[in-house]
């Protein structure tokens, strides 16, 4: 780097020979949380612009060289002037109207040789935001333009392409673009995208490159880098001038051979022969322009080392790219941060600590849901079996799920099952003008029908109930069946065990039970401990096919840790004989944030699936195609070289259906799992389905919560700070313990924020990757 700083010294003496005519001003631009801020206080050696959760550049600031500090702001808030860092920060992080700009002076050494301009997030909530950062971008000489580590998104992209009309009339090499990898490991594949998406906006090859503007090395780098740059655009700024001046020099000797006085010659001959040295050093300097280049980018190449992580490919194989964090991850951030606020003893008597605690109650009861459907015997009860590392679900080749069963993370394994007090059957189905026995049913209500703890009984005749005693109900039931058993034809013989489809006339002729309903004795909740295998025994006793109608719902508790992530909910087989939460299944899936539905891969979209499908793929169910997770269970069986073929086939048939009636879905989430392998821990499918299952709830609704929640934390910090801060200005305090403690907080505070804005930034990446 010694070519560098030597080109550097050089331009500082030349602009003490020629004069300081030219200062370049650098404007940072990029997305909100995208380090620009950041990037400018290191650069400047100290925190002066403003960086937090929420977007507080709000305004212009522009930083220019002085020995000492001042500012001034002048917008539509009036016009202030601050002699004091700490006011200045103060206002700057205060929720005020947005607009306007700040100058500020500052003996920092960058501010020597530029001024620079920080700029609001072009897509921060301000609808002025934009505006301001298309000012600074016109009034620049220079661009830092700094993208999140996830690289271009849409609203970047809108924005270049007002930025590149913008600067037409200018060098595009005069904009340099960064990737900022402060998120952690870059593996080079968004910086390629955004380069590529460049070119496309600047219809020219663009200047990108990857930074860490949590590294101080990287901003040592960042500012030679810079350093270099603005001495080249002086000695190209000042290239007429030092022409006119060498020019000059044969008239100003001769000049100065006529001189007759011994000492004023030396003096004039001394002065003419240092600008000459001068003029050669320049013009050497301009001859090492292809060394500087080269050593800058060898320089460039540093830093990009230093942060773009080189990942072979296998080929063939599809790479699979984590992101920074997840919903468990981002919830124990935020609670911690507000734990930690609520132990802190120097802000004892200053924090409304039930505010925090409120908050802190919320975020922890907050819960993501996931819901699986599908045929029985598509995998489902294994699939969360292996969520839990054991055999607790029921699993065999019938149906075996017998109500809707929510799994949850807890600390203990507890199965709660819940029975109503009351229960509703259905004595038979109507399809397209004829009606089937509910069979099912009919068994159950028999076996039922002996039990003592029946206190009520119900039965609905032309859609009205009356009270009826057991005896009555059996005999209705009988009549039921023999009705059934003729097809409704009076004369048509009885075949026992055989039962017919009856019309709607013969159903009305007949005034045929339709509905029954029963109020039991014992309802409410069992509760069973899963570790004892007693008590597993009877809640799988309890939990089966048989016992279906008389249960409500399930709750699992399990303390696997892949239950943090969501609440899963388990349901039973669409295809399944029992439809008694047939609609509690479609209509659980309004309700969640991620569906999984389920196939088979030995029997792949039958003709039930695809029936099941135009159900639950209705608009006004769907709601979001990217909620969908298809899973293609039992991968394991088929030969490798079937299943691409099989996943490709069921591609085909959701992105362009078989049947006008069913809903396309553009680009559907597909994956190839077995649930069994997922169970003994030798399937990786199912790891990168839980995977992409959280991507997806963070993107869609976790990182709105999770925002809104640190938008309420910041809020109450920056309440809590006003509060203090109005304590220790507007009132002359004799006590100076309590000045100091009073400090102590609002620098506690003031760190409690800058947290904030890492956990902000460490979860935004999500929003729009």
């Amino acid at each position: 780097m010694s070519a560098l700083n030597n080109f550097i010294f050089q331009s500082e003496e030349l602009k003490e020979f020629v004069g300081l005519e030219f200062k370049p001003s650098i404007a940072i631009l990029g997305s909100f949380n995208a380090g620009k801020s950041t990037l400018l206080n290191r650069l400047l050696g100290e925190n002066i612009s403003p960086v937090g959760a929420l977007p507080t550049t709000d305004c212009l600031l522009y930083f220019n060289y002085a020995d000492s500090f001042s500012a001034k702001y002048t917008g539509a808030r009036g016009k202030y002037v601050f002699s004091d860092r700490a006011r200045l920060i103060s206002f700057l992080e205060g929720r005020q109207p947005s607009g306007g700009r700040v100058d500020i002076k500052l003996p920092s050494p960058i501010l020597r040789k530029c001024r620079l301009i920080d700029t609001p997030g072009i897509d921060a909530f301000s609808h002025e935001s934009m505006p301001l950062a298309q000012q600074a971008a016109s009034e620049a000489t220079r661009i830092i333009y700094l993208f999140h580590q996830r690289g271009i998104e849409n609203f970047s992209r809108l924005f270049l392409y007002k930025l590149a009309s913008i600067w037409k009339h200018k060098k595009l090499e005069d904009i340099s673009f960064w990737l900022n990898c402060s998120l952690g490991e870059c593996d080079g594949t968004s910086l390629e995208a955004t380069r590529a998406e460049l070119r496309k906006i600047f219809l020219s090859k663009v200047r990108l490159n990857a930074i860490n503007t949590l590294r101080p090395e990287n901003i040592q780098s960042m500012c030679l880098f810079l350093e270099v740059e603005l001495a080249q655009d002086y000695f190209h700024n000042l290239a007429k001038k030092l022409k006119k001046v060498d020019r000059e020099i044969p008239a100003r000797l001769k000049k100065i051979t006529k001189i007759k006085d011994d000492s004023l010659f030396l003096s004039e001959f001394w002065t003419a022969r240092e600008t000459a040295k001068k003029l050669l050093s320049a013009t050497q300097s301009f001859h090492s322009m292809p060394l500087i280049a080269k050593e800058t980018e060898e320089l460039i190449e540093s830093i990009n080392s230093l942060n773009v992580i080189k990942i072979a490919r296998s080929l063939g194989v599809q790479r699979y790219h984590l992101k920074a964090t997840g919903l468990k991850e981002s919830k124990k951030l935020i609670l911690a941060l507000i734990n930690e606020l609520m132990q802190e003893k120097q802000l004892n008597g200053l924090l409304e600590r039930s505010k925090l605690k409120t908050l802190s109650g919320e975020i922890s009861k907050e819960r993501f849901t996931v819901i699986a459907a599908g045929g029985f015997s598509t995998g489902k009860s294994t699939f969360f079996n292996a969520l839990m590392k054991e055999k607790i679900l029921l699993t065999g080749s019938g149906p075996t799920t017998s109500s809707i069963t929510r799994i949850s993370h807890g600390s203990d394994k507890i199965a709660t099952v819940h029975l109503p007090l009351q229960v509703t059957l259905p004595i038979y189905e109507s399809t397209g003008g004829i009606n089937l026995l509910c069979r099912e049913e009919l068994n159950t209500l028999g076996k039922w029908l002996a039990n003592e703890n029946i206190v009520n009984l119900e039965v609905c005749q032309d859609s009205r109930y009356r009270q009826v005693d057991r005896y009555e109900m059996m005999a209705l039931l009988s009549q039921t069946r023999d009705l059934f058993a003729t097809g409704g034809s009076a004369g048509s013989n009885r075949a026992p065990a055989v039962f017919k489809p009856v019309s709607d006339k013969a159903i009305a002729r007949k005034k045929a039970l339709q509905m029954v309903r029963l109020t039991f004795k014992d309802s409410g909740t069992q509760k069973f401990c899963l570790s004892d295998p007693a008590s597993a025994k009877e809640f799988r006793e309890l939990t089966k096919p048989d016992h279906a109608f008389r249960i409500a719902g399930i709750n699992i508790e399990h303390p696997s840790e892949l239950l943090k992530t969501a609440d899963f909910i388990d349901t039973p087989g669409f295809d399944s004989i029992q439809k008694h939460y047939f609609r509690e299944t479609f209509d659980s899936f309004r309700q969640c944030d991620a569906y999984l539905v389920f196939l088979n891969a030995k029997h792949i979209l039958h003709d039930l699936d695809r029936e099941h499908l135009k159900l639950i793929l209705l608009p006004q169910t769907l709601g979001n195609f990217n909620k969908f997770f298809f899973v293609i269970n039992f991968s394991d069986t088929l030969p490798p070289s079937q299943r691409e073929t099989v996943a490709n086939y069921v591609r085909r048939n959701l992105t362009n259906p078989p049947a006008p009636d069913i809903q396309a879905i553009p680009n559907p989430k597909i994956f190839l799992i077995s649930a069994l392998g997922g169970l003994t821990g030798t399937d990786r499918g199912m790891e990168l389905l839980l995977k992409n299952i959280e991507e997806e709830i963070m993107r869609y609704r976790g990182w709105d919560f999770f925002r809104n929640k640190l938008d309420e934390l910041y809020t109450m910090l920056n309440d809590f700070s006003e509060k203090i801060t109005r304590e220790l200005f507007q009132y002359n305090l004799a006590n100076s313990r309590r000045k100091n403690r009073l400090r102590q907080a609002l620098d506690i505070l003031r760190e409690s924020r800058r947290k904030i804005k890492n956990i902000r930034s460490t979860i935004y990446n999500l929003r729009r990757s």
